[in-house]
């Protein structure tokens, strides 16, 4: 059953600890499941989930070493804009690149090629909302897969193993139930912290008054318990 919002405002709020609590239960499901070697936080509501997660998903590389952190790229998709003379954003029609991955920083030991190539790479975002950016993230990536796959110098046989080697999953701590406008292949793993009603998600980050936030959410939280 999906989340509900009780607020009667049509927004649905959470606090760092709803976040958190979300991120650590869904992070057992991503390591048995999808085990990522690398992150990708999609700026800027990527960035907090991105950190949290990683905490629960350290990796060894043997049974004598201690466990370490994925590493975590950033980057910047934008597919909201401001209306006028309101503080409130809604769903933009193109998605804009605002930054990408520096692929010279992405050489890891553990894969004989550097780039994407043979990583299990764990997208991350807030919220899937109309899934236009996650589709357009994962569709640029796999480009960048592909491109970086046609300058080996290899057999195609070894190739196609690549290629096979490379994985996508996505993280949100949201999915808003809604018909979507952008589509995720089905060899994606996909993990969502929880399902939600179409409503506007407030994350912490993003109000100026914390406190206040946190009262609002209390006072949802009190409305929840006596609509049982």
């Amino acid at each position: 059953m999906p989340v509900e919002g009780y607020a009667g405002d049509g927004h649905f709020r959470q606090t760092y600890n709803d976040i958190h609590i979300l991120c650590q239960e869904t992070a057992k499901r991503i390591k048995t499941e999808f085990n990522p070697d690398l992150m990708i936080a999609i700026g800027g509501g990527g960035f907090i989930p991105a950190r949290i997660i990683r905490t629960f998903l350290k990796v060894s590389d043997s049974p004598e070493s201690k466990p370490r952190n994925i590493p975590i790229q950033a980057i910047g998709l934008s597919l909201y804009e401001a209306l006028p003379d309101t503080s409130e954003e809604v769903v933009g029609k193109e998605v804009i690149r605002t930054q990408w991955l520096d692929f010279s920083t992405l050489g890891d030991k553990n894969t004989k090629y550097g780039g994407l190539l043979g990583k299990r790479i764990l997208v991350v975002d807030e919220v899937d909302d109309s899934r236009a950016t996650l589709s357009y993230a994962l569709q640029e990536l796999q480009i960048d897969v592909e491109k970086q796959l046609k300058e080996l110098k290899v057999s195609e046989e070894e190739r196609s193993r690549i290629r096979e080697a490379t994985k996508f999953g996505i993280f949100v701590v949201h999915n808003k139930l809604k018909p979507k406008a952008g589509e995720i292949s089905k060899d994606v793993a996909y993990f969502s912290g929880t399902d939600i009603e179409d409503l506007w998600v407030d994350y912490p980050w993003e109000m100026p008054d914390i406190l206040k936030h946190d009262e609002l959410k209390r006072q949802d939280d009190e409305m929840a318990v006596k609509a049982k």
